[in-house]
């Protein structure tokens, strides 16, 4: 009870850990869009200031503050220094030299750059108004990692992977599982196992074309643990642990709260743990070694490789189970007994 205890409190505490790193991603995400957004404001002043000049070195400035629709007349100078003034070519206009103390309606001072000067500028402009989307994007993508836990599951995927395995577990039973065998070949430890399934399991081993269910049942009682157990593709001791943290959790949160919590707490845990080889060896030969014994001639090297490959389908199913909002329902109500108990009946 000690060592439960112990793992339940070195659980809640990594949990909270994680919680806190959360938070503290959130908090600097909101930070760095905050930023992104003064930078981007200051950009576009930046730009409403770069097209205003570029229309006074056109010849062609906004309009007057006193008359909106009139074009506001440049200043007009002697001096002129191809270095600082550009002259309008043809016109014998050229633009006010910079630092005069002449000043438009606003008392805004006329200033002029060099063409060479103009384009560094709209060049600067344009690297960092690249660089502001490129960091937009980047906030969208964060912004969307915080907001959208798990993985977005359609109906028809989920059901085309759950039907996928369910036809390998089928043709498997039908190639390799379809001989009757006597009950008295079954060990004690396989017969309580049977019994499990059906207590008319002999009924089932000694009739031809329906023994193929018996196995097929055997299979789905060992794989089931995968999507009955939370984040058992990675191992006894990972869904243990993250296990006994989900129940005490049950008890305490909302439905809402606690399914949020699972599937945050699932999608951390599969990024940190991969999925358990050994136990899915350990599963594939246990099912090999109770049902190798009992179905004749059958090659037992293929009949492994076959069995192997469901147990792998079955972690890597559940692993993204773990990450939804699906759970596996094999009778009518979570606990029935209607499928249990009956008999086989030909008719």
């Amino acid at each position: 009870m000690e060592s439960l205890r112990a793992q339940l409190a070195e659980t809640q505490g990594a949990l909270t850990e994680r919680d806190k790193k959360f938070r503290q991603l959130r908090a600097d995400h909101h930070k760095a869009a905050k930023s992104w957004s003064e930078e981007k404001s200051a950009l576009e002043a930046r730009i409403r200031q770069l097209e205003a000049e570029n229309l006074v070195l056109k010849g062609t400035p906004p309009a007057t503050a006193d008359e909106p629709g009139v074009p506001a007349t440049l200043p007009q100078h002697k001096g002129r220094s191809p270095e600082i003034a550009s002259t309008h070519k043809g016109t014998g206009k050229s633009s006010a030299l910079k630092g005069q103390p002449n000043a438009d309606a606003d008392g805004d001072e006329k200033v002029t750059i060099t063409r060479s000067r103009m384009k560094q500028a709209e060049a600067q402009f344009e690297k960092m108004a690249h660089e502001v989307v490129e960091k937009t994007e980047l906030c969208k993508e964060l912004e969307a990692k915080l907001s959208a836990p798990g993985l977005n599951l359609t109906d028809d995927e989920v059901k085309t992977r759950w039907n996928q395995l369910r036809d390998r577990i089928r043709t498997l039973s039908l190639d390799y599982l379809s001989h009757t065998f006597s009950a008295n070949s079954v060990s004690e430890k396989l017969k309580r196992e049977f019994r499990e399934l059906s207590p008319h399991w002999k009924t089932y081993a000694s009739t031809p074309n329906v023994t193929c269910y018996l196995f097929r049942a055997f299979i789905w009682r060992y794989i089931l643990r995968y999507f009955e157990v939370f984040c058992r593709a990675c191992g006894r001791n990972v869904s243990s642990k993250f296990g006994g943290a989900a129940e005490a959790l049950s008890a305490k949160l909302p439905i809402a709260q606690y399914q949020e919590w699972l599937i945050r707490t699932a999608t951390l845990v599969h990024k940190a743990y991969t999925i358990d080889k050994s136990l899915i060896d350990e599963i594939t030969s246990k099912i090999a070694e109770a049902i190798v014994s009992l179905v004749g001639d059958t090659n037992a090297a293929s009949l492994k490789t076959s069995i192997h490959d469901i147990v792998t389908m079955a972690a890597e199913l559940s692993a993204t189970f773990d990450q939804s909002r699906f759970v596996v329902l094999m009778s009518n109500e979570p606990g029935s007994t209607l499928t249990h108990g009956f008999p086989y009946v030909e008719a």
